[in-house]
């Protein structure tokens, strides 16, 4: 390939050229503008192609004296995104060029990412659903467990809660998952500032309800860009759980979209039980990748990832 690959720090990149480059992917996921991995990451940096006729992002940090790259907290697939026809070629380079700065890098490919014959990367699940059709064909393709869980919410008589702030979602988020994650109170504190952000610039939909002692039960946050809403957050406490308010939540969402172009994006889980719940809603996988390159030496390079190809 002879176009030029640049490496650019923080402080260079020119973000309006950048958000123009990730906007003109096919998959308009919202983890790679600029907007929002400022929010998730410190001085992330950069690898570009000419102009930014494609580009990606590195996340690089050191440890025990090596030099790293993964994903932030909060980020899924993030590109490679491209104005121009991204080959594996591209593909190869772009990752060929970043292994001259890091000895270890995890890369989330977008849906539809062209691999290289090399690589043989993981596949994770990424769980969609497009809503052009009325929400009465929709709702035919919920599984039965889903059509149990909204009984049960139905018979809850769940109301929307009005006066529920983002910071109050990720509080319940926090207080149910804290102890089943080793997510650092950093990560959760970014990524609800970044939710925040979306909420007041309109780029996002809170949804809550609150039970019948006024305690917060439910909420989910949707980020919405180019005619696909992402699911950030899904938050419930016991008592929600038991009466399926994540199932309404879901089903109140789709509801809003169904009937026009839009693609509801629930994001992939390896959890068995929740790739279980969001594929009763009828949805299809749209997977994305992870390719790993473990140059580090040994021993090092045997706590993590082998490289994958």
């Amino acid at each position: 390939m002879q176009r030029t690959i640049k490496f650019l720090e923080h402080a260079q990149i020119d973000f309006e050229k950048w958000d123009t480059c990730v906007a003109s992917s096919s998959n308009p996921q919202p983890y790679g503008f600029s907007w929002y991995l400022n929010w998730l990451a410190d001085q992330w940096q950069a690898l570009v192609i000419g102009d930014y006729e494609a580009v990606l992002p590195l996340f690089i940090r050191k440890k025990f004296g090596q030099l790293y790259s993964t994903r932030p907290y909060g980020t899924q697939a993030l590109g490679p995104y491209s104005k121009i026809p991204l080959t594996k070629d591209v593909v190869a380079a772009l990752v060929d060029e970043s292994n001259r700065y890091v000895k270890y890098a995890e890369y989330f490919f977008s849906p539809g990412t062209p691999m290289p014959e090399a690589f043989k990367p993981k596949l994770f699940s990424n769980f969609i659903i497009d809503t052009s059709a009325d929400y009465e064909v929709l709702f035919k393709a919920y599984s039965s467990q889903i059509k149990r869980n909204l009984k049960k919410a139905r018979s809850a008589k769940f109301e929307l809660s009005e006066w529920a702030t983002v910071q109050d979602a990720v509080q319940l988020w926090q207080n149910n998952v804290r102890e089943k994650t080793a997510i650092p109170n950093a990560s959760f504190n970014r990524l609800g500032k970044l939710l925040e952000f979306c909420y007041y610039q309109k780029r996002g939909v809170l949804y809550a309800v609150r039970d019948e002692y006024n305690q917060l039960c439910g909420s989910q946050f949707w980020v919405i860009y180019q005619g696909r809403s992402t699911l950030l957050l899904n938050a419930s406490s016991d008592w929600g759980k038991d009466h399926g308010v994540s199932a309404w939540l879901i089903d109140q969402h789709i509801r809003s979209t169904a009937g026009r172009l839009h693609i509801i994006d629930f994001e992939g889980s390896s959890i068995p039980g929740l790739k279980r719940f969001y594929s009763g809603f009828g949805t299809k996988d749209e997977p994305f990748y992870m390719h790993v390159e473990n140059q580090l030496s040994f021993p090092i390079n045997l706590m993590k990832s082998k490289s994958t190809r």
